[in-house]
């Protein structure tokens, strides 16, 4: 999948040099020239950082006659943690590594390994996505995006040069038959970029609601996301709560830019549930858990 991506951004190139370039398309749009080239060598150097970095893999535990002892002892000090600690339970433990998993902590099959502040594996990279390498992969999305929407405008620039209008099906039949490369690219330009932005929009939402794709797609399995209230005499609600808010939108993306503590936990005052409650039936409340199971980026969730 990564070869398709770098043989997609070689294919939008190639035609820019072949087609676009000897037809005059710098002297009738120098600006945009210009940002294409410029973000499309930006693409490739965050294309290269988001896929080479280390997303955040932990070493496994070593191995040893006393592993379970330490394991049991290990698990047995965390009954003093406050009450934003996750309770004490053996599917901390991961059975691959060994290790003690801290809430953001999944062990990801593809890659072998612990990732810290898991967020999802990307195919196109052939890596996982995780604190390491999470504001690369976002500054790559958005800059594939916005890389795609310039040489769509470019390429739209072109055909009306390059083909002679005089009705519409003679129009795309001029451009198939004469220029069929840059129609393909143009074509699945206009097919992939909605869905980058879908993409880019995901994971922004994520970023200010101090989430992962792994956590909104999995969240009914972790307890840390949720606690029971007294609504009212005789019924207990099952409410929504985020232990790793840090106050809203703004300080939600000052931790993922700068501060790089999402895994910390927050006390959350009472005001702070989003009301998104579970009743003692068991029945979940109309409100949208934020799931997007048809984002199709290809994640592997485990």
């Amino acid at each position: 999948f990564s070869s398709s991506c770098l043989m997609g951004v070689a294919l939008a190139v190639g035609v820019f040099v072949r087609d676009l370039s000897p037809v005059g398309c710098w002297s009738s749009e120098p600006l945009a020239c210009w940002v294409f080239v410029l973000s499309a060598a930006f693409s490739l150097v965050m294309f290269a950082l988001a896929g080479h970095t280390d997303p955040g893999k932990l070493p496994p535990e070593p191995r040893g006659a006393d592993v379970l002892d330490d394991v049991v002892a290990a698990l047995t000090a965390d009954g003093a943690a406050d009450a934003f600690e996750e309770s004490l339970s053996a599917s901390r433990l991961c059975s691959a590594t060994w290790r003690r998993r801290g809430l953001r902590e999944k062990y990801c099959h593809q890659i072998g390994a612990c990732v810290e502040e898991f967020d999802h594996y990307c195919v196109w990279l052939n890596t996982s996505i995780g604190k390491g390498n999470h504001r690369q992969f976002v500054c790559l999305a958005v800059t594939e995006w916005f890389t795609q929407l310039v040489h769509i405008y470019l390429c739209w620039c072109m055909m009306r040069e390059l083909v002679s209008f005089s009705s519409v099906s003679s129009f795309i039949f001029g451009v198939i038959a004469g220029y069929p490369l840059l129609t393909l690219i143009f074509i699945v330009q206009c097919l992939t970029c909605p869905w980058v932005l879908m993409l880019i929009i995901h994971q922004l939402r994520l970023v200010i609601m101090n989430l992962t794709t792994n956590e909104v797609m999995n969240m009914h399995r972790y307890d840390h996301f949720w606690a029971m209230k007294m609504t009212e005499p005789g019924r207990l609600q099952k409410q929504f709560r985020n232990p790793f808010n840090k106050g809203g939108c703004f300080g939600n993306c000052l931790d993922f830019w700068w501060h790089k503590r999402r895994s910390v936990q927050v006390s959350q005052s009472e005001h702070s549930s989003h009301g998104h409650s579970h009743g003692d039936d068991g029945q979940c409340c109309s409100q949208d858990h934020g799931t997007h199971g048809g984002q199709g980026h290809g994640h592997g969730h485990h």
